[in-house]
């Protein structure tokens, strides 16, 4: 027997499954007149009639239904066969190692993972939060959360969000300093950067009449971590620019304000990056699927 008669067969199950050629097409992929083919080949390898069919139902004739039985057991097998590698929802499982910024992973994943985990409660989760970029086969990383542009063409990234740097103070910072008025006054206010060191930066800063400023700025305190600058700010120790998903609560709470708004700092974007090339697994789509839709799903 080869492998036509075989899915034949299953399109014949089909057909009696859904009780009509049209459904029977619309469950295998296929059109109406190729599942009519089909039965067709079929009765004729058989060399019997297996439906009666006319222009409102069919039904089996005895022969059909004694054949039935058989065709019916080899669908079931195969729905078998399909869902132990393509599970639903409840019954997805397995470990999945994602990496992520500290700032993305306290303030944006940690209530997905809250989601997902409702959604798939037999899929673990291991998250490490990293400002810095990980090699991803050293570390064994499933999915790595990126800002800025994807590095690696090697890798999958698929893009989340987009965003724009903003100017930021706190209001004491600025009820002790002032707010400066132009990209000109800049270089005498007290900045927090995000960096290793505290050499110091080359920023530009475009307005919408096309005019650049570039300038070099020297960190008045340096920390490691997006988060760190973000609290650092918020004390009233300088002024920083950080990404707008990181201050969009604070500015909402009026506990910083946004300096320069006329300026534009840079545009970045959020990246899910993973290794996978031909075949993702199952429980890695379900999560990428789930961070296209949920994470940062309010930003442009």
């Amino acid at each position: 027997m080869d492998a036509s008669q075989l899915y034949r067969m299953l399109v014949f199950a089909s057909v009696v499954e859904q009780g009509s050629l049209t459904a029977a097409a619309e469950t295998l992929g296929i059109s109406r007149s190729m599942v009519s083919q089909h039965l067709k080949r079929l009765e004729n390898r058989c060399q019997l009639s297996l439906l009666h069919r006319t222009t409102r139902k069919i039904s089996l004739t005895q022969e059909g239904q004694q054949f039935y039985h058989y065709c019916a057991e080899l669908l079931k097998l195969a729905k078998q066969a399909e869902a132990a590698i393509i599970p639903n929802d409840e019954q997805l499982q397995g470990s999945i190692k994602i990496a992520a910024p500290v700032a993305i992973g306290e303030l944006a994943l940690a209530a997905l993972l809250k989601e997902f985990h409702k959604r798939y409660p037999q899929i673990h989760v291991s998250l490490q939060l990293e400002d810095r970029k990980l090699d991803q086969l050293e570390h064994h990383i499933d999915i790595a959360i990126q800002t800025g542009q994807p590095d690696n063409e090697e890798l999958v990234a698929i893009k989340l969000a987009q965003y724009d740097d903003y100017l930021v103070a706190s209001p004491e910072y600025i009820a002790n300093h002032g707010a400066p008025l132009h990209p000109d006054n800049l270089n005498h206010h007290q900045w927090i950067m995000q960096s290793a060191n505290q050499l110091p930066r080359r920023c530009q800063f475009d307005n919408s009449d096309g005019e650049k400023f570039t300038l070099q700025l020297t960190p008045f305190i340096n920390c490691n971590t997006s988060l760190g600058c973000l609290k650092l700010v918020k004390e009233g120790l300088g002024l920083a620019m950080l990404p707008e998903h990181i201050v969009k609560q604070p500015l909402q709470a009026e506990k910083l304000v946004r300096l320069l708004p006329d300026y534009h700092l840079g545009r970045g974007g959020i990246f899910a990056v993973h290794s996978y090339q031909d075949v993702v697994p199952a429980r890695i789509r379900a999560m990428l699927a789930f961070m296209e839709q949920r994470l940062y799903r309010d930003t442009p």
